[in-house]
């Protein structure tokens, strides 16, 4: 068994370069320097003198992202997030941080939750159809396309509802499409994206001048306001905060589906099993409050293929002032690298680390998990804030579909990982659908 901590004070490592300009280079370098020094090691980035330390064991994950968080700020990348998100909650630091997720927070309560799923439920059955369509003509399906739609049009109606809806009988388009239609986040895009700031602060100031809140989250963000002074958030928080929405919203979701999707298809004996239970549970009626939860199997099926392929492949960190990681020296200003690509490969915690198997997270095998082995929606403080409302979607989502629909895999693809913001297929997959047996 690998020792965990090593007694050096820094970690092994000398002279590699990480390289920022070429994102797709970054994750096959961790992979080779994970093999030659194991679960710690320290590198540097072209043209900087300071360390940056690459973490894969989950103690040292656990004392960054929970024990000692408030050491740490958001990492290198976060320059251009910040050009496309402004001071959303994804980057925003200190009194502003807090301030916003406390308002936040109460939006993805399970009442909220429950309210939604109407919504889960008439999103994946567009999905459906649209698989169905394309089975009558007889054309595979890019079911990388078809997942990013679904998760778009989910998190654009949860937001804006009715007004979405007048804004495409307006215009006979829908602005936001540029999110699934567009698959680079550079700098040309982010000015793209920032120019729908107009479209949301419209949308903002006509329910105002109406007197008019539709259930949405829009309409939370409007009405959120600082429990100790009754403060409301300032309009420029709101835009940026919507923004967020709509990009986390909707790629880490649509990513896990692609994945779940790629993953099933190569395991019949999990699609029986999953067939079986929805078959069981929804009796070919949409979840609902009461039973979502007896779903427990598609949601394990899930988690495993989050911990194979987690949307969030990389979480950056800076370390403020010194400490001590697991005993490793850590001066103030080290950039810390915790990959979950990695993490989650651990061999000390992950038997047979590539194999798919979603009886790990069956609730006695999940719950001999130390913190930290675990990080598809991050751990401690700054966890992803739509983690139920994203495991409700794609539980529904899964569900749903899978008693009417079956997915082959077409043949001859060259399955690629391209990980840059979020683990995409470096290649859009294709399958083939039918009716399921």
């Amino acid at each position: 068994m690998q020792q965990p901590f090593s007694n050096h004070r820094l970690p092994p490592g000398e002279g590699h370069v990480i390289d920022l300009q070429n994102l797709d280079s970054i994750l096959p370098t961790l992979l080779d320097l994970n093999k030659r020094y194991g679960d710690h090691f320290k590198a540097r980035f072209a043209g900087q003198d300071s360390w940056l330390y690459v973490l894969s064991h989950p103690e040292m994950a656990r004392h960054v992202l929970a024990r000692n968080y408030k050491n740490y700020r958001k990492g290198v990348g976060i320059d251009l997030v910040n050009v496309l998100l402004g001071r959303g909650i994804m980057v925003s630091e200190g009194d502003l941080w807090k301030r916003q997720r406390k308002m936040l927070q109460p939006m993805f309560n399970r009442d909220n939750l429950h309210q939604l799923m109407p919504l889960m439920s008439d999103c994946t059955t567009r999905f459906i159809k649209h698989l169905q369509a394309d089975m009558a003509n007889s054309k595979p399906v890019n079911i990388t396309e078809a997942t990013g739609h679904a998760a778009l049009n989910f998190i654009l109606y949860a937001l804006f509802s009715e007004d979405l809806i007048r804004i495409i009988d307006e215009t006979g388009s829908n602005p936001f499409l540029m999110v699934t239609d567009e698959s680079d986040r550079d700098l040309l895009f982010a000015r793209r994206f920032r120019g729908l700031s107009k479209l949301i602060l419209d949308m903002i100031d006509r329910r105002k001048k109406e007197h008019r809140r539709p259930f949405d989250i829009l309409s939370m963000i409007m009405d959120a306001s600082e429990k100790s002074t009754g403060e409301p958030m300032p309009q420029k928080q709101q835009l940026d905060e919507t923004l967020t929405l709509i990009i986390a919203g909707h790629e880490t979701t649509a990513s896990a589906l692609n994945w779940a999707w790629y993953l099933i298809a190569r395991h019949p004996e999990v699609e029986r099993r999953l067939i079986d239970e929805a078959r069981q549970v929804l009796g070919g009626q949409p979840p609902h409050p009461d039973n979502i939860g007896h779903l427990s199997y598609t949601r394990q099926v899930l988690e495993e293929a989050m911990r194979l392929y987690p949307p969030g492949w990389l979480l950056t960190r800076r370390a403020i002032d010194e400490d001590e990681i697991c005993g490793i020296h850590t001066p103030a200003g080290t950039d810390i690298f915790i990959p979950p690509y990695l993490v989650h490969r651990h061999p000390d915690f992950w038997d047979d680390p590539e194999r798919f198997d979603p009886d790990r997270f069956a609730p006695q095998r999940k719950a001999s998990l130390p913190q930290g082995a675990y990080l598809a929606f991050s751990i401690g403080p700054r966890n992803c804030i739509g983690e139920s409302m994203a495991l409700y979607e794609m539980i529904i989502h899964i569900s749903m579909t899978i008693p009417n629909i079956h997915l082959q895999l077409l043949p001859n693809q060259d399955i690629e990982l391209q990980a840059l913001v979020n683990l995409r297929p470096k290649h859009d997959l294709y399958m083939q659908a039918s009716s399921q047996q």
